[in-house]
C-alpha cells in the first residue's frame, strides 16, 4: 500500500450556480461544454437564484415568493415565501438570493427583497430550505422572518474570511448595510456610507444592481445614472474608498458585473453597454478607461461558471454574450443573441443572482492501493470525526463501498475550530477479484442419532471457515440441512465453497387407539410404526407395559387420564417415540325426582336429574302425552298435563362412553270441575228474581260451592244489577274451576243537571229523550221556577225539551225544578224529581 499526503491551500469556486432559472420558463445548465438552454417553471421579471450541490446537480430554484425543487415540482411548505399572499418580488432587481449557511451544507437561506412596484419597496424576508428533510428533496422549514426595512432594490453576498457570508444591502438612507451570516444564524448588519444614488423620481438611486468582483477585493453599484465603486473589506463587511466612475448618465443604469479576472467592470443602461478598465490605480485612468462596448437596451449582466458574461434583454428569445470579459474593448467578443433558448422560453430583465462562495481546501489526502481476492472493499475517510461527507456518486455516508477498479473521491468538512476548512481524500484502487469454485455434496444417514463427518475437497493454502465459524478442513455434522465451508487453495485468488446438503432418514413410530373408554372396557392399540424398528416397550399410564409389537386388549379399573407411550428402536440405536391420552369414564347413576306425584290438569310438575357433566352428552325426555324434549346437561324440566289421566315420564341420559342409562316416574292429573251460569241477563226495577246455577253435569265427586257474594249453595237468587261469578272445588287436590256472569238493568230514566240554549246546536234543550230506554211507554215532564211556577210541560217521548223560554222571553240563568213522572213496561211508574241549572 503506498499512501501519498498533500497539504495546500487554494481558492476554488464552488459548483453551486451550474444551473440557471429566470425569466419565461427559460435556464441555462452549465454542467456540459457548452452548456445547454433547458426548461424550468419560473416565470418573473427580474431577480431569480438557483443553487446546485459541489457535483452542480440542481437542488431547487425560486423567483423570492416560491421555490421549487429539483424535479421543477414546488417544494413542501415552498409557496408564499415572506406571507404576504401577494408577488412583491418579481420586480425587484435582485429580488431573491440563496446563501449556503457555512458550516452546513444541507441548509440554505432564502432572501426575498420588496420592488418598487409593489408597495413593499425595501422590505426583506428570509426563509430557511433544509435539504435533510422530504427524503433528501427539501422543504422549507421556516419563512416569513422580517429582517429589514426600507432598503432598495441591491442585493448580493460574498465569502467573508471568518467562515461566513455577508449579505450586502443598500439603504434608501444611503448608507450599505453588510449582515454576517454563519453557522449560529445572522448578526445585526455593519454600516456603510454609500453615495447617493443620481437623477429624479421617487425612485431615484433605488433601481439597480450590487456586484463583487471575484477576489472579493472590490464592489460596484448601478444606482439611477451613477455608477460608483468600492473597497471591500471582507473581513469586516464594510465598503470604503469610494469612486464615482460614472455619473449624471443620459439613461438610468442597471446591470453591473466584474470580469472573471477581476479587472472590467461591466455597466449597462438603458441604451449601451459600457467597459471600465480597474487595473490602473489612477482614480482618472479608470474614469476614463469607459468604453462603449455595444448598444442594448437595459440589460441584466451575470458572470457564467464557464468565464463568460451574459446579457438578458426583456422578451427575446436569446442572451447576448460577452465571451472574452478579461480583454479590453471590443477584444472582450460581444455577440448579440449568442446563446440562444429553447422555443416558447424568454428571457426578461434580469438573471439569477448568486453569492460569491469561495471555499478554502486544504488536507488533500490521496490513498493508491491494490486489492487482492475480494468481492467489494469499503473506502473510508481518512478522517472519520468529520461532517457533510460527499462522494463522487452523491453518497453522504462515512464509507463507501466499490467492486470495480477506478479512481474515488470524498469531501467533507471540520467539526471543530474553523468549520470552513475543507478535505478531500482521493483514492486510486485496483481490485483483484475473488475467482470462486463451488461443488455440492449429498450425505445422507440413517437416523438422526447417525454422526457424519464432512470434509473439505482440496486443501487450503490458508485457514477453513465453515458457516458455523469452525475451523479445520473437518466438521461433524450434528443435524439436517445445508453446511458449507469456504477456504482458498493458491495465490491466484481461487476461492473455495464446498457446500454438503445433510440428510437423514425420518422413520416415524406410531400406533393407533381409541381415546375414550369405559370403565373395565378393552382398550385395542394398533401398533403403525415403520418396518426397521424391531424393539418395542408400551406403557399404560397406570403401571402395567408390555414388550410385544402388537399387545393385547388392556382394560382400566378405574376412571381417569391416562398416558399412553411407545418406545421404539432401530439396530439398538436409533429411537423414537410416540405417546397419546385416554380417557376412562366411569358408570353414573341416573336420579329422576318430580316435585308432586299429583296435580290438576294445566299444571306443571318440576322434573329434577343429578348428573356427570363431563360424561353425559345430552338428556332425552319421553311423557306419555307424546310431547318429547332434548336437552345438553340439563338438570332441571318442566311440563304441564292439559287433560287428566296417569302418564308415565322417562329420562335417558347418553354417555360419551359408557352405556346410557334411563329412569321412569308416574304422574297422576286431576280433571277441572265444568261450570256453566248461562248467558249474561237482565232485569227491570221491580221485576222478577234471577236465579244462577251451574247448568253443565258434573260427573261422581266430592265438590263444594262458592259465589262471589260468599253465599255457598247450589243456586243464587239475584235482584240487583252487577257481576257474579261461581268457583266450584273438587276433592282430593281441591282443582277448581270459576265462571262470572253479568245481570244487566234493561229500564232507566237519566236525566241531564244543566243546558245551555245558546243556539250552538249543543245541550240546548233540557229534555231527558236520548237518555230514555226503550220500556218507557208514558212520560210527563214539568218545569218550574223557585216559586213554583209552571214555565214548561210536555207529554211527548219525541219532543224538543224546555229551551229556556217562557212565553217566549228568556229566563234568566239559575236553578229550576224539574219533576218527570214514567210509566215502565212492567206495569210500574217512576216519579223523578229534582234541580236543573240553566246556564247562559
Amino acid at each position: 500500500m503506498v499512501l501519498l499526503v498533500i497539504y495546500g491551500h487554494n481558492w476554488s469556486f464552488s459548483q453551486y450556480s451550474n444551473i440557471w432559472a429566470f425569466g419565461i420558463n427559460a435556464g441555462i445548465d452549465f454542467n456540459t461544454d457548452p452548456p445547454v438552454a433547458i426548461t424550468t417553471r419560473i416565470n418573473t421579471s427580474e431577480g431569480t437564484a438557483s443553487v446546485c450541490n459541489a457535483n452542480g446537480q440542481l437542488l431547487f430554484y425560486t423567483d423570492g415568493t416560491t421555490v421549487w425543487d429539483r424535479n421543477h415540482n414546488i417544494m413542501d411548505n415552498g409557496s408564499d415565501l415572506h406571507g404576504l399572499g401577494t408577488d412583491i418580488t418579481s420586480s425587484t432587481t435582485q429580488g431573491t438570493l440563496i446563501v449556503p449557511i457555512p458550516g452546513d451544507t444541507r441548509r440554505y437561506y432564502i432572501f426575498s427583497l420588496g420592488s418598487f412596484e409593489s408597495g413593499f419597496l425595501g422590505r426583506l424576508y428570509y426563509s430557511e430550505v433544509d435539504m435533510n428533510l422530504n427524503n433528501g428533496i427539501g422543504s422549507v422549514s421556516r419563512k416569513g422572518n422580517l429582517l429589514d426595512s426600507s432598503l432598495t432594490e441591491h442585493m448580493t453576498a460574498v465569502s467573508g474570511n471568518n467562515c461566513n457570508v455577508w449579505l450586502l444591502m443598500a439603504s434608501r438612507s444611503n448608507v450599505f448595510k453588510a449582515y454576517s451570516i454563519d453557522i449560529n444564524g445572522i448578526a445585526p448588519p455593519v454600516i456603510s456610507p454609500r453615495i447617493p444614488g443620481g437623477g429624479g423620481g421617487s425612485w431615484n438611486g433605488v433601481l439597480g444592481s450590487l456586484d463583487v468582483s471575484p477576489d472579493r477585493n472590490k464592489a460596484a453599484i448601478a444606482q439611477g445614472l451613477n455608477v460608483a465603486l468600492y473597497d471591500f473589506n471582507t473581513d469586516r463587511g464594510t465598503l470604503t474608498n469610494p469612486l464615482m466612475l460614472y455619473e449624471n448618465a443620459d439613461s438610468y443604469y442597471y446591470g453591473i458585473c466584474f470580469s472573471p479576472d477581476n479587472s472590467k467592470l461591466y455597466a449597462a443602461n438603458e441604451a449601451e453597454l459600457h467597459q471600465f478598465d480597474l487595473r490602473s490605480r489612477d482614480t482618472a485612468a479608470i474614469k476614463a478607461s469607459r468604453q462603449v462596448i455595444a448598444a442594448v437596451s437595459y440589460p441584466g449582466l451575470k458572470r457564467g461558471p464557464d468565464g463568460k458574461i451574459y446579457c438578458a434583454h426583456s422578451g427575446s428569445g436569446s442572451l447576448d454574450v460577452i465571451n472574452k470579459p478579461n480583454l479590453a474593448g471590443t477584444a472582450c467578443q460581444f455577440v448579440v443573441n449568442g446563446f440562444p433558448l429553447l422555443g416558447g422560453t424568454r428571457s426578461t430583465r434580469g438573471l439569477p443572482n448568486s453569492t460569491i462562495l469561495v471555499a478554502l481546501e486544504k488536507n488533500t489526502t490521496t490513498l493508491t492501493d491494490t486489492i487482492r481476492c475480494a468481492d467489494s472493499f469499503t473506502l473510508a475517510a481518512t478522517d472519520t470525526a468529520r461532517k457533510n461527507y460527499l462522494w463522487q456518486d452523491g453518497s453522504l455516508e462515512k464509507t463507501l463501498t466499490i467492486d470495480t477498479s477506478g479512481t474515488y473521491w470524498v469531501t467533507y468538512q471540520n467539526v471543530t475550530g474553523n468549520i470552513c476548512e475543507e478535505y478531500i481524500d482521493t483514492f486510486h484502487i485496483v481490485f483483484y477479484k475473488n475467482k470462486r469454485i463451488y461443488s455440492t455434496n449429498f450425505m445422507e444417514g440413517m437416523c438422526r442419532a447417525d454422526t457424519l463427518i464432512l470434509q473439505a475437497q482440496h486443501m487450503a493454502t490458508g485457514g477453513y471457515l465453515w458457516e458455523d465459524a469452525s475451523p479445520g478442513n473437518t466438521k461433524v455434522a450434528r443435524k439436517a440441512g445445508t453446511h458449507w465451508v469456504n477456504y482458498r487453495v493458491d495465490s491466484l485468488c481461487e476461492l473455495y465453497t464446498d457446500t454438503f446438503r445433510v440428510s437423514y432418514h425420518e422413520y416415524q413410530l406410531s400406533f393407533t387407539t381409541d381415546t375414550l373408554h369405559c370403565v373395565d372396557d378393552p382398550v385395542v392399540l394398533h401398533n403403525t410404526s415403520d418396518e426397521p424398528f424391531t424393539d418395542f416397550r408400551w406403557t399404560y399410564g397406570n403401571g402395567a407395559g408390555s414388550s410385544n409389537k402388537h399387545p393385547v386388549a388392556h382394560s382400566y379399573t378405574h376412571p381417569g387420564r391416562y398416558e399412553l407411550k411407545l418406545v421404539g428402536l432401530i439396530e439398538g440405536r436409533c429411537a423414537d417415540s410416540a405417546m397419546s391420552y385416554i380417557t376412562v369414564d366411569a358408570l353414573f347413576p341416573l336420579r329422576l325426582e318430580a316435585d308432586r306425584k299429583a296435580i290438576c290438569a294445566g299444571e306443571n310438575v318440576h322434573f329434577y336429574t343429578q348428573i356427570d357433566s363431563t360424561t353425559i352428552q345430552a338428556l332425552y325426555w319421553l311423557f306419555d302425552d307424546q310431547e318429547r324434549m332434548t336437552t345438553a346437561n340439563g338438570l332441571y324440566y318442566q311440563h304441564a298435563y292439559a287433560s287428566p289421566g296417569t302418564f308415565v315420564v322417562q329420562l335417558k341420559a347418553l354417555s360419551r362412553a359408557c352405556p346410557d342409562v334411563e329412569r321412569t316416574d308416574t304422574i297422576k292429573v286431576y280433571p277441572l270441575p265444568r261450570i256453566d251460569l248461562g248467558p249474561d241477563s237482565s232485569l227491570c226495577w221491580q221485576g222478577q228474581t234471577i236465579l244462577l246455577a251451574n247448568k253443565a253435569l258434573q260427573t261422581g265427586g266430592d265438590y263444594t260451592y262458592l259465589w262471589s257474594t260468599g253465599a255457598t249453595g247450589t243456586l243464587l237468587p239475584v235482584t240487583q244489577p252487577g257481576s257474579y261469578s261461581l268457583t266450584i272445588s273438587a276433592a282430593p287436590l281441591g282443582c277448581s274451576s270459576t265462571e262470572t256472569v253479568t245481570v244487566a238493568k234493561d229500564c232507566y230514566v237519566d236525566i241531564p243537571n244543566a243546558f245551555t240554549p245558546d243556539g250552538d246546536g249543543h245541550n240546548d234543550y233540557f229534555f231527558p229523550r236520548q237518555l230514555l230506554s226503550a220500556k218507557v211507554t208514558a212520560f210527563n215532564m214539568q218545569i218550574r221556577n223557585r216559586w213554583g211556577q209552571l214555565l214548561f210541560e210536555t207529554n211527548a217521548t219525541d219532543g224538543r225539551g224546555w229551551d229556556g223560554r217562557y212565553n217566549n222571553q228568556e229566563q234568566p240563568a239559575g236553578v229550576y225544578v224539574y219533576q218527570v213522572l214514567v210509566s215502565l213496561g212492567n206495569n210500574t211508574r217512576q216519579q223523578y224529581q229534582g234541580n236543573v241549572t240553566l246556564l247562559r
